[in-house]
C-alpha cells in the first residue's frame, strides 16, 4: 500500500489560496509589473524558469512571446498548465531540481518574502540554475501588521532593505534596480549582474 502524503501547513495554505481565492487565481505580479523588467530579458527563445509561478499566467504570456518556459510552485492548483513545463516543489525543501545554469533567466515575483526558512538558500539556488536572475521582494506590512495581513512577510520592510543591500554586496553580484516607499511599504527589484 502506498504511503499517504499529507500536505504541509504551507502547502495547505497555498492550496486554499489557489482553490478558493479568486484574486489569487487571476492576478500575476510579474504581469502587473511587466514594464519594469521586460527589457532585462534576453530575446526569445531564451529559457526562463519562474520560481513561484502561482496561477501560471506569466508563464503562458512568456510562451506566447516565444520563450521556452518552466514554472515551479509549491502546489499544482486548479490551473491548466499546458504550454509550459511545470514542477511542484517546496522551496523550503532545499535544492531546485535543475542543473547548473540550465536557464538563461530565473524570474521570481513576490515569493521570497513569504518563505519561513531557506530564503538565502533559495536565492543562491536561483543563481545556481540560471545565468541571470530577475526578481521582486514585496513587503507591504510591518511585523505587527503581519499577524492580520493577507501578505505576511518574514521581515519588516526596513529589514528587507538591509537584506537586499547585503545581497548587492554579495559575490553573487546582485544589483538593486529600484525600490519604493521603504518606510511603510517596499517593493524591491533585484537583478543579478551579468558577468
Amino acid at each position: 500500500m502506498d504511503e499517504v502524503k499529507f500536505p504541509t501547513e504551507q502547502e495547505a495554505i497555498y492550496n486554499t489560496m489557489h482553490n478558493c481565492d479568486m484574486r489569487y487565481q487571476h492576478i500575476s505580479q510579474g504581469i502587473k509589473r511587466l514594464p519594469l523588467w521586460l527589457h532585462m530579458l534576453p530575446a526569445p527563445p531564451a529559457s526562463i524558469l519562474e520560481v513561484g509561478c502561482g496561477n501560471g499566467r506569466l508563464c503562458k504570456l512568456l510562451v506566447e512571446m516565444g520563450y521556452d518556459v518552466v514554472g515551479l510552485d509549491i502546489v499544482q492548483g486548479p490551473y491548466e498548465r499546458s504550454g509550459y513545463e511545470f514542477h511542484v516543489h517546496d522551496l523550503c525543501a532545499g535544492t531546485l531540481p535543475f542543473k547548473d545554469k540550465e536557464f538563461d533567466v530565473c524570474l521570481s515575483f513576490d515569493v521570497i518574502e513569504h518563505l519561513p526558512t531557506n530564503y538565502d538558500e533559495t536565492i543562491a539556488e536561483m543563481v545556481r540554475v540560471s545565468k541571470s536572475v530577475i526578481g521582486v521582494i514585496a513587503c507591504f506590512r510591518t511585523e505587527a501588521q503581519n499577524l492580520i495581513s493577507l501578505h505576511p512577510t518574514i521581515f519588516d520592510p526596513k529589514r528587507w532593505i538591509w537584506k537586499i543591500s547585503e545581497l548587492a554586496k554579495d559575490p553573487m553580484g546582485f544589483e538593486i534596480v529600484g525600490y519604493n516607499n521603504p518606510e511603510s511599504k517596499a517593493i524591491f527589484y533585484y537583478t543579478q549582474k551579468k558577468g
